[in-house]
């Protein structure tokens, strides 16, 4: 099949704000005391649980010599991305509700660590870079419109379990979360912005094909159909691409940039309905395998719609390409090898 499919990856590889909120059923959120039972912490200094104990007399105790707090460590950077700091500590953070994720899909989230770590610091590089880009677009998130998303998902929430206990078993703090999503929130903003001009109709084609790998063959099928033999009912019999051949080898509707075969799609789109091409010749430079084809144009419509998948496509294509011109424009430094040997 020489269609293109969607790359397995998550859309903008950046990473999902883990709002998985089928968690919150498997969290029990109980409070672990019995009723009317004090925990260690809430029994109060003056009072014996010894029958007969004599209480200190608090007149006469010596007051405790106060005592220095240690210093607060300074937080380290895993990265820099034009001077911002990516904390290591927030990446831990979202590595463990990355892997925590991973787990309820039932994939080992021990596997490949520093693989998926780097992943998840490339993520938390893109998504800076994002909020960047934002900043320049004057692009922001009014405090009002995080607690109204902070509702919803309360509300959806509801019918799972209680929102705060998810927070807690996933490792937020209501104040994370609600700075996490804000920045979600831009970043489907900054989305919006970036493919607003992805078409939703464009050019395309219908054509069908025969692929085949001797010449030979190809020749004789060429010379069939210029004797009136059925393209179709050929291409069904003779092509090696079993996905199509059984639809008489029709490729459907398609766009410039569609197909993998770019030699396929250019001789469509020159050619007129009813049309046959040459023999298209293509060698694969990986393996030298010589493939030949032979393309009929079935119809030709200069606007049509886009399907949801295609227009997909097309908006991930251009952000992406949006994405690499601001990591090649930025000055990001990982430091997390060198925090690492210190």
């Amino acid at each position: 099949m020489i269609r293109k499919v969607k790359k397995n990856q998550t859309f903008l590889k950046l990473l999902v704000l883990l709002l998985l909120l089928v968690l919150l059923a498997a969290c029990n959120g109980g409070d672990p005391r019995e009723e009317g039972e004090l925990l260690p912490s809430e029994v109060s200094p003056h009072e014996s649980t010894a029958p007969g104990a004599i209480p200190t007399a608090t007149s006469t105790a010596v007051p405790p010599s106060p005592t220095v707090p240690p210093p607060t460590p300074t937080p380290l950077p895993a990265a820099l991305v034009n001077g911002q700091p990516i904390l290591i500590e927030d990446l831990e953070k979202e590595l463990k509700r990355y892997q925590l994720a991973q787990a309820e899909l039932g994939i080992d989230p021990n596997v490949d660590r520093d693989v998926t770590q780097s992943r998840v610091l490339e993520a938390l590089i893109e998504r800076e870079l994002i909020r960047q880009a934002a900043d320049v677009n004057g692009i922001s998130i009014s405090q009002e419109m995080v607690e109204k998303k902070l509702d919803e998902l309360r509300e959806s929430a509801s019918e799972y379990g209680n929102f705060d206990d998810w927070l807690t078993a996933n490792q937020w703090t209501l104040a994370e979360f609600s700075d996490a999503l804000k920045t979600e929130m831009m970043v489907e903003e900054m989305v919006a912005s970036v493919t607003a001009d992805v078409p939703s109709a464009m050019e395309q084609v219908r054509a069908r094909y025969i692929q085949v790998d001797d010449l030979d063959l190809a020749q004789f099928l060429l010379g069939q159909i210029g004797e009136g033999s059925d393209f179709a009912a050929l291409a069904e019999r003779y092509s090696l691409d079993l996905a199509t051949a059984q639809n008489g080898g029709d490729l459907g509707f398609f766009s410039q940039g569609s197909l993998l075969v770019p030699e396929v799609e250019s001789a469509a789109f020159e050619l007129k309905p009813d049309e046959i091409s040459d023999i298209i010749i293509v060698t694969d430079p990986n393996n030298g395998q010589v493939t030949y084809y032979l393309v009929q144009l079935i119809e030709r419509e200069s606007s049509r719609m886009l399907g949801a998948d295609l227009r997909y496509r097309l908006m991930q294509e251009a952000f992406e390409t949006w994405m690499e011109e601001q990591k090649t424009g930025a000055i990001i430094t990982i430091l997390l090898e060198e925090q690492g040997e210190n």
